[in-house]
């Protein structure tokens, strides 16, 4: 059973997803602004009801429809009815560009229950799936947070490292938050390249051990294994445009039945978790990113990967 939020929890997140709406491509829809804005001044029902009347009115599947679910989840009335909408966001409308924010509200609800693992595990996969992006670069930060008090300072580095990278000029108290962790991070690069240090001492003299009795070193050479030689297979690289990974097959399988439906080439790769959902094979990584391109005008995102072997 789930615990419904309190009233301050559950304001917070509709100030946030209030100041983040603009970000979103073309705006967001007037009555969305509206419903928000009446449930802020206190006429919940109303607010409510305008977003229901939306859903009832949408079919299912569609762009808007994914757009309404993440609203009537922002101005849910209990925590149980906000994560219901937004993990219907993240399995269905894994391509909306709000399923990133799904995932990082989803996060939040896990962190609110007391649940570190659960919050952790949404993150990880805000980082795998939506590596770009607002919502992804303050996961990261909240998944640093969470990795540090754990114990885990690779991961809380690492963690740190990919927000880092999504960082904006604009971003200066998420700058300085990160900086906060700045002297851990090198401390621990630090140990990390002496253990590296001491390996690569230890290594020369084991290459340098004296070789088998009855073998002269021309055989010995001739009988190594080899490095697989590059030239083969260089020309028969592939890219393919990856626009999800999922934890469980069921959930690759009905993404790739929407994109197929959509004209698209789709697979999915892989025969343990992670599922990827993957459109095409390219023969150059420009024509991958071309189709990249043309994906994201019709609301699909996804970033190009060299595709797995046929």
């Amino acid at each position: 059973m789930h615990r419904s939020l309190s009233f301050a929890p559950l304001a917070l997140i509709v100030t946030i997803s209030s100041a983040e709406a603009q970000a979103v491509p073309g705006g967001t829809d007037p009555v969305f602004v509206r419903a928000q804005q009446m449930v802020t001044a206190g006429q919940d029902v109303a607010g409510r009801a305008v977003i229901d009347s939306v859903l009832a009115a949408t079919p299912e599947g569609t762009p808007r429809y994914g757009e309404a679910l993440f609203w009537r989840a922002t101005l849910a009335k209990t925590a149980a009815g906000a994560e219901r909408d937004y993990r219907r966001i993240v399995v269905e409308y894994a391509l909306s560009p709000r399923a990133s924010e799904a995932l990082l509200r989803l996060a939040q609800l896990e962190m609110t229950r007391g649940d570190r693992a659960g919050a952790r595990a949404h993150l990880e996969r805000l980082q795998r799936e939506y590596p770009a992006g607002t919502a992804s670069t303050r996961g990261s930060l909240t998944l640093a947070q969470l990795a540090f008090g754990d114990g885990d300072n690779v991961a809380g580095c690492n963690a740190v490292a990919a927000a880092r990278a999504g960082l904006s000029p604009a971003d200066v108290e998420l700058r300085n938050q990160l900086d906060y962790y700045g002297p851990r991070c090198a401390n621990v690069a630090a140990r990390s390249a002496a253990r590296d240090t001491s390996a690569a001492t230890v290594t020369p003299g084991a290459a340098a051990a004296a070789p088998v009795r009855g073998v002269d070193s021309t055989s010995a050479r001739a009988n190594a294994p080899r490095a697989p030689s590059a030239s083969p297979t260089a020309g028969t690289r592939q890219y393919s445009v990856q626009v999800a990974a999922f934890d469980t097959r069921a959930e690759a399988d009905a993404l790739s039945k929407r994109l197929a439906a959509r004209g698209y080439a789709v697979r999915v790769a892989g025969d343990r978790q992670p599922y990827r959902v993957r459109v095409g094979r390219y023969p150059t990584r420009q024509r991958a990113d071309d189709a990249m391109r043309q994906m994201q005008k019709q609301n699909v995102r996804g970033i190009v990967v060299e595709a797995e072997p046929q």
